[in-house]
């Protein structure tokens, strides 16, 4: 008896783990968030400006140096906080949510960058 009432707290607990690790995060109006991705045979520093609406109002990355960024504005950001992108070319793709409202976790794939992939968190700048 006492071991069934032990499976029960603890899976309880699980469900609560679960279900609380499971709510959506939007992203704070305003906010801006840089990150760099470090990659080979470029890194790609990827910043992403949140408008009054919640939505991505810019998202820009930057390939290497001496290039231009690449820009993207009006991105949506769904109901859970996800958010994704892939070029007109699919030379590159961007995926990623919300952490909390002032941090993103990204992670991204450049044909155009010299097939330079990976992934980091955007913090606040």
């Amino acid at each position: 008896m006492v071991r069934n009432a032990l499976v029960a707290m603890i899976a309880a607990a699980a469900v609560g783990i679960y279900v609380g690790g499971a709510q959506a995060v939007a992203p704070q109006s305003g906010a801006t968030l840089v990150g760099t991705i470090k990659s080979s045979p470029f890194d790609m520093t990827v910043t992403i400006n949140v408008g009054g609406s919640g939505a991505i109002s810019s998202l820009s990355y930057l390939c290497g140096t001496g290039r231009a960024p690449t820009n993207v504005y009006n991105l949506p950001v769904d109901s859970t906080g996800h958010f994704s992108y892939e070029s007109k070319l699919k030379d590159w793709k961007l995926v990623g949510h919300f952490v909390t409202p002032t941090t993103a976790f990204v992670s991204m794939n450049s044909i155009a960058c010299g097939g330079s992939k990976g992934s980091t968190t955007l913090h606040l700048k």
